[in-house]
């Protein structure tokens, strides 16, 4: 009996059921176990008889009803056997008429076949015989047309011979023998080869005779034959040889016109607008007539602009040469290099040396445009008009390299390398006399205009008035115009205009070149030659301090500075294509401008006139000036080039990697350097500032704040002295007096904030030390602790103000005071933690962070009294 029968009719047989079975017989076994007399196991085994019984007849019972249902299903498959043997019949039946018809469907197949093949070959015959025809119409066609000369007539024949008929046909041997006749006897290929010559020279012999008559109509029509006979190398060619007669008659007319009057020759900017006005004439010409080409050469033949480009661009490199050599032979470029060579910038030689303080030179008997053999002006116009040359040059590669070659170029490699500058361009020979003969004088000429323009700036120097900052009011404030000396504001001019004459050019080595060479220059000349000499020079006095003057005192004049009072400005260039240069702000001066300088150096006075603000302090704050000055005009000058106007750098670099490269050179290689160093000039001038001049004065004012002559700051028992706020007002004037004149005078950011923080660094330490030793001395009592906390609290605001990083400098001592302020039962609490060697928990007790040691924290309590 099978399981599955069972569990089916497990709720009619529920005492057969396996789990039923077992409980029984775990039950009949757990009584014989537990059966201790004979009556006992009668018992039991009279209940095994009763259960056997039962289960027997249950037994029996369910045979007799699974045997009647099995009868029924067998039955039930007997009687679906007959009927599937009639399903049977008819499959073989329906097997025998597939058969059949699949027999009938081959047949069929093979003559569908045979059919169409016979269709094929009739469609053959048809093409071949009606090409026949339409070979020996358009043959007649093109001999009637060449004799009466109608040459579109003759070149549509061709064109459907050569190119709609197929060649096997032209010259196979029965076109051989039914096409020749008597009026046309040669062969059809033969006779077709001689026509396309015969119209081939005449349509470029009419071509060119249209190009010398400017019959724009003429041109078109015979440019739009060559691709009918098969001939488009030959029309580009015609019509290449037509663009660079109109570059050379552009170029000619376009000198012509720019040669008027006496000075014409030597005239600033005529060989820049000639060769501007040259690669427009040569933009607009490709942009005009690429469609046309497009037209009628785009489908017989790939890459046709390519074609005519290539072929001018010899043209092109001889007319732009042309420009190019006129304007570096009529500037007798040559000559001036040479005279510059000679130049040996004494002024700035004589500041370098060790020997001479920078304030004594303009008693010295230098001259420089004695040894001046060629104007800085001049060579100013011959950097820009150079420059702007070679970016009109830097344009038209850019155009056609965009315009004609980007889809030659693969472009999953444009991705990855950047656009690609075509084999045309490098290996033109423009670009071989660019790197040869220009790129070499145009260094020489920018090297010496900005060195030169440099050592200008410094001899005409003027420095503007300290008095107008110095002045008492209600509230202080920083300079919205900094004090500086103009050398910085003309030097930046200077570089910024230079920078971006060299950034034009669109030639990376050489702006690789200027960043190396010239950087040298601004650290040998203008950062040790003038900002550290000056500074030197210029040190403050011990303990000389500036000091704030009334409204009415006399504020007028002006520091007089290293220009001599009979120097003008005015002698000094500003040559064109500056570039935006909208951060100078009011600036004092700028080069080339005349600026007044007969007044007298004028000082910052008391109202008692007791006072003077010493010299040499009031310099060292102009030169630090310059150096920040410097620092942000520099900073802006790399942002107005790589940040404000991002397109600027990529349409002069958009070839490869260039464009990465030279925003990597600006930064890494000239503006952080230039930081870095300024930023240490600044760093070691303002502690040694601190040393010479502040801290005696800060150490005076911890005196006053915290005596060491008596304990009557410390042990205090009367409210009234708890409450005296003599020594708070006292510091907020002495602190104020100290450093209001500097807020008003230094550079807010890369100065003053820097000495604060100073300042305060060293005033923390100093607190702290002057603390441990009176506390050491007088210890300190609670009514002291408050007082020194308030005293404290005071000193901090004033000092740091708004400023919570200056206030994270005074942990040290505000947990000093918070120590020595603590009643016995928060020290208590404040050292329970380490009763169970957990700092962590100590700190965390009274919300401390405690930066002093468990030591120096213990040595504090014992201050208390």
């Amino acid at each position: 009996m099978s399981g599955n029968g069972l569990k089916k009719l497990a709720p009619l047989f529920s005492a057969l059921s396996e789990s039923e079975l077992n409980k029984t017989v775990r039950t009949l076994d757990q009584r014989f176990h537990e059966a201790t007399t004979t009556n006992e196991l009668h018992s039991l085994i009279a209940e095994i008889d009763a259960s056997t019984a039962s289960i027997d007849k249950e037994l029996n019972h369910f045979s007799i009803i699974k045997l009647k249902k099995h009868q029924q299903e067998t039955s039930n498959i007997e009687l679906n056997r007959a009927k599937l043997s009639t399903t049977i019949l008819n499959s073989t039946e329906m097997t025998l008429l597939f058969s059949a018809a699949n027999d009938l469907g081959h047949s069929l197949t093979f003559k569908i076949k045979s059919l169409d093949q016979e269709i094929g070959n009739v469609r053959q015959t048809l093409d071949f015989v009606t090409n026949i025809q339409s070979l020996k119409n358009n043959i007649n066609q093109a001999s009637y047309a060449i004799e009466h000369k109608n040459w579109e007539l003759a070149a549509q024949c061709l064109h459907t011979i050569t190119c709609k008929l197929p060649s096997e046909l032209v010259n196979g041997n029965f076109a051989s023998v039914v096409i020749p006749s008597a009026d046309i006897p040669e062969l059809p290929s033969e006779t077709v080869q001689k026509w396309i010559e015969l119209l081939t020279e005449e349509f470029q012999k009419s071509f060119n005779e249209a190009s010398k008559n400017r019959n724009v109509s003429e041109l078109t029509k015979y440019f739009q034959l060559f691709p009918l006979i098969q001939k488009e190398e030959i029309g580009l060619n015609c019509y290449s040889k037509f663009i660079c007669q109109i570059i050379t008659d552009t170029l000619r007319s376009l000198i012509n016109s720019a040669s008027g009057g006496s000075n014409a020759a030597t005239k600033h900017g005529m060989y820049l607008t000639i060769s501007m006005k040259l690669f427009e004439n040569i933009s607009m010409m490709l942009s005009q007539h690429g469609p046309l080409i497009k037209k009628y050469y785009g489908s017989t033949y790939e890459n046709a602009i390519s074609y005519v480009v290539t072929k001018i661009q010899h043209e092109i490199d001889s007319q732009i040469g042309l420009i190019s050599d006129t304007f570096y032979d009529i500037k007798r470029i040559d000559k001036v290099i040479q005279d510059i060579s000679l130049y040996k910038f004494p002024v700035l030689s004589k500041r370098f040396s060790d020997h001479d303080d920078p304030s004594n030179i303009d008693q010295i008997n230098i001259n420089p445009e004695d040894d001046e053999l060629v104007s800085i002006v001049e060579v100013g116009d011959l950097v820009s008009e150079l420059a702007g040359i070679l970016h009109n040059w830097a344009l038209y590669c850019k155009f056609i390299t965009l315009k004609y070659y980007q889809s030659n170029n693969n472009t999953e490699n444009e991705n990855e390398e950047g656009l690609k500058l075509p084999k045309l361009i490098v290996e033109s020979n423009f670009t071989s006399k660019i790197h040869k003969k220009f790129l070499p004088a145009f260094e020489s000429l920018y090297s010496y205009y900005f060195r030169r323009s440099l050592e200008k700036a410094i001899t005409i120097e003027e420095l503007p008035s300290l008095e107008p900052h110095l002045i008492m009011a209600s509230s202080s404030n920083p300079p919205d115009q900094v004090p500086c000396s103009s050398v910085i504001e003309d030097a930046t001019l200077v570089l910024n205009t230079t920078l971006r004459n060299i950034i034009d050019t669109a030639q990376p080595i050489t702006l690789k070149r200027f960043i190396n060479e010239d950087f040298k220059v601004i650290q040998r000349d203008l950062i040790n030659g003038f900002f550290i000499k000056n500074l030197n020079s210029n040190q403050p006095r011990y303990n000389s301090t500036l000091t704030l003057v009334a409204p009415t005192s006399s504020t007028t004049g002006v520091l007089s500075g290293t220009a001599s009072p009979g120097m003008s400005r005015s002698g000094t260039p500003v040559h064109e294509g500056s570039g935006t240069m909208g951060f100078f702000k009011g600036a004092s001066s700028a080069l080339g401008n005349v600026v007044g300088s007969g007044a007298s150096v004028g000082v910052g006075i008391s109202t008692t006139g007791a006072h003077t603000n010493n010299p040499k302090l009031m310099n060292f704050v102009l030169y630090l000036n310059t150096v920040a000055m410097g620092q942000e005009y520099f900073t802006k000058i790399y942002e107005s080039i790589a940040k404000n106007d991002p397109d600027y750098l990529r349409n002069n670099f958009p070839f490869g990697k260039d464009l990465e490269k030279i925003a990597s050179i600006l930064k890494t290689e000239f503006l952080d350097p230039f930081i870095s160093i300024t930023n240490k000039i600044i760093q070691d001038s303002l502690i040694n500032f601190y040393n010479q001049s502040l801290k005696n004065k800060l150490l005076t004012l911890i005196n006053d704040c915290f005596p060491d002559a008596s304990d009557s700051h410390y042990i205090i028992y009367s409210v009234n002295t708890l409450n005296d706020n003599t020594t708070i007002l006292k510091f907020t004037t002495t602190w104020q007096s100290l450093m209001r004149p500097y807020k008003q005078t230094f550079h807010k950011s890369l100065i003053f904030n820097k000495l604060l923080r100073l300042l305060v660094v060293n005033m923390a330490n100093l607190i702290e030390k002057k603390l441990i030793n009176v506390l050491k001395k007088f210890k300190i009592n609670e009514l002291g602790s408050l007082k020194l906390e308030k005293d404290m609290s005071h000193i901090i605001n004033e000092m740091c103000e708004d400023n919570y990083e200056l206030r994270e400098k005074f942990v040290r001592v505000t947990q000093l005071v918070l120590l020595v302020g603590m009643d016995d039962e928060e020290y208590d609490m404040s050292n329970e933690g380490g009763h169970n060697n957990d700092a962590g928990q100590e700190d965390e007790d009274l919300g401390v962070n405690w930066v002093l040691t468990p030591m120096e924290r213990k040595q504090a309590r014992k201050f208390r009294v």
